[in-house]
């Protein structure tokens, strides 16, 4: 054990009873959610850690006795946006994996254009992997784990992947089927970049969705701390040309993509339409994102009139899906 975790003070857990208190000592109200029922929720539909994530996503007062509370905070806008963020991730989620399917596809296509046999890159790869100065053999061990699985084992028994051997001759429609989504992006920048494809401007946007897809398969909340501004990289090119043609002006854009999951987000709805090609998927995800957008996420939208990072953040998303989502409810 480390000496200093001795000098460390351990808070005690807290108990549910406690939280309401604790939470009104921050100026938190209970009037559009009760005492009785924000208690119930929390026993029952959410824990506490998730709920008020979101508190930051609202003004503290500067100066004066309340320095450091919140104002017009409401454990029931709280509630509203754990919702809202529940129900944003699992759209958020589809759209991910339709990325990654797609991604593989066209892949796929490229290859059989290229005249590829579908062996040669990757074992180009995998033999890069295997000698990685930095990274030795990552892939390799990822798909030895995988194959323990019965699923992965009967497509991959046929292979020499047991002991420290470089692994050789998978073709590439099995190889893809293995590999992580962060697997497949390394290996597509590999791809674009020994066949100098002009695919390869996708990677940085790639590497971001993929932020964003481990955090909502993790069920982490993506919606709090959205005045952060934890991201000063330059945002990709083609994501500022798109967000130009939603009229979205050089300050919201550059304001909006500093914070990281806005961010994330953004990549998503672009790369979204770029990468899937079935206009069926794309006609469901609309309806999904309209749904969402302009139902759920208004339901409760007085609870936002006196919190303009809300409000801006919406208008801000409400120009992509108008330009690219939208569909007509009434229909």
């Amino acid at each position: 054990m480390n000496q200093n975790s001795y000098n460390t003070i351990l808070r005690p857990m807290m108990k549910i009873s406690d939280m309401v208190p604790y939470l009104k000592n921050k100026n938190i109200k209970f009037e559009d959610c009760s005492e009785v029922d924000a208690e119930k929720y929390l026993r029952e539909n959410n824990n506490y850690y998730n709920v008020t994530a979101y508190k930051n996503n609202f003004p503290k007062y500067q100066c004066g006795e309340l320095t450091g509370k919140y104002i017009d905070l409401d454990f029931a806008y709280l509630k509203d946006l754990s919702i809202i963020d529940y129900r944003t991730r699992i759209v958020l989620f589809k759209m991910i994996i339709d990325i990654e399917h797609y991604l593989k596809i066209r892949i796929l296509n490229i290859v059989e254009e290229l005249e590829e046999d579908g062996y040669n890159i990757v074992n180009l790869y995998l033999e890069h992997d295997y000698n990685d100065t930095k990274y030795p053999r990552r892939v390799h061990d990822s798909i030895r784990k995988k194959v323990t699985n019965e699923y992965y084992n009967k497509i991959f028994s046929k292979y020499d992947i047991d002991g420290d051997t470089k692994i050789e001759n998978i073709p590439i429609w099995e190889f893809l089927e293995i590999i992580t989504f962060g697997e497949l992006i390394n290996f597509f920048e590999f791809f674009t970049n020994e066949y100098t494809l002009d695919d390869n401007k996708y990677i940085f946007i790639l590497r971001e969705v993929n932020k964003l897809r481990n955090a909502v398969a993790h069920n982490s909340c993506v919606l709090s701390e959205l005045d952060k501004k934890d991201n000063l990289h330059r945002a990709d090119t083609l994501v500022i040309n798109y967000l130009q043609d939603c009229g979205i002006g050089k300050e919201n854009r550059t304001n909006k993509l500093r914070n990281s999951r806005i961010r994330q987000i953004t990549y998503t709805l672009y790369l979204f339409n770029e990468i899937v090609s079935s206009t069926g998927v794309k006609q469901n995800v609309n309806h999904e994102l309209s749904k969402l957008f302009y139902g759920r996420i208004i339901l409760n939208r007085k609870y936002y009139n006196n919190n303009g990072l809300l409000k801006s953040i919406y208008e801000y998303f409400d120009k992509i899906i108008e330009k690219n989502y939208k569909e007509n409810l009434d229909q």
